[in-house]
């Protein structure tokens, strides 16, 4: 099976955050490529000759997605890149690549992740913890835990009082958090993303954890898919998607539902908060690189 592979020029310190729209609309397994990352690491003692032509003057990410969601990408990618400064050419390059081996590569270097109360761990692989673990395949969706958004919903998730609540979780990819949500204690989630193949492999994950009785997702976006209230919402989304859902995200809360936000660059976060703080009181905030988390209250 063949796919498009997209990579982006950029500098290295706007990498990661291209890399993060990349990882939006793209499969799992972004890459960045960097001439910088040879000269930052005093480890290497040979490096060969020409390698900067190989590599560029500018970093490269590489994510890879369907054929036919070619032009549907490339056109997210630049509605989102034209709010990005000091970033490089942008320059954005379109390859048909073979798929099915680069899949199989990606899953040879997959590992297990671990946080403090649960451990991640790819379908095709075992662990032996006395955490909790969740089984995933991310398939051609997104979202395994590994990006600084995904992991800070994760830390705050785990300090949650989860025992008998009901999560929704809006944009939920591979549906890491509303499920790992279940497998920590919630009582039922219903997990809602605007991409058949995310929800496709959420609902596999969903089966292959004993979920499914307690776990419903759904295709769509939030107002359309979604009825009732929730006593926690997870949005790992980005600065403008939750603009855009405020007045949606509204409608499926009551009087302290907790609110985790993530998906949100540094320079966004005071916008996002003085749009939420109209209904919703700060409870904490996380960063990680140049990423923000926020968990908040509803008034």
């Amino acid at each position: 099976m063949y796919f498009s592979e997209i990579a982006v020029y950029t500098t290295t310190e706007k990498s990661e955050v291209v890399a993060y729209f990349l990882s939006e609309v793209c499969m799992d397994g972004v890459s960045i490529y960097d001439v910088n990352d040879l000269y930052a690491d005093s480890s290497w003692d040979y490096k060969e000759d020409g390698i900067e032509l190989c590599y560029g003057s500018e970093a490269v990410v590489k994510g890879y997605c369907n054929l036919e969601d070619t032009d549907r990408v490339l056109d997210f990618l630049r509605r989102s890149f034209s709010s990005l400064t000091d970033a490089g050419s942008l320059k954005i390059e379109v390859n048909k690549v073979d798929g099915d081996a680069w899949v199989d590569k990606w899953k040879e270097t997959f590992r297990p992740i671990e946080t403090e109360k649960l451990v991640i761990c790819p379908e095709w692989q075992t662990v032996t913890t006395d955490k909790t673990v969740f089984l995933m395949d991310s398939g051609v969706a997104f979202g395994t835990g590994q990006h600084e958004t995904t992991s800070m919903c994760l830390e705050l998730m785990e300090r949650l009082p989860l025992r008998g609540k009901s999560v929704l979780d809006v944009g939920c990819g591979s549906g890491i958090l509303g499920l790992c949500a279940l497998l920590l204690g919630a009582e039922r989630a219903e997990l809602v993303d605007v991409d058949p193949q995310a929800t496709e492999v959420a609902l596999h994950n969903a089966a292959i954890n004993g979920l499914s009785e307690r776990a419903v997702v759904k295709t769509g976006d939030l107002t359309e898919q979604t009825q009732g209230v929730f006593d926690v919402v997870f949005a790992n989304l980005t600065a403008d998607i939750l603009a855009r859902l405020y007045s949606e995200i509204s409608t499926v809360l009551h009087s302290g539902t907790l609110l985790a936000l993530s998906g949100i660059l540094d320079v966004r976060a005071d916008d996002v908060l003085a749009l939420y703080s109209e209904r919703f009181d700060l409870i904490q905030t996380k960063a990680k690189g140049e990423w923000r988390a926020m968990l908040l209250a509803a008034k």
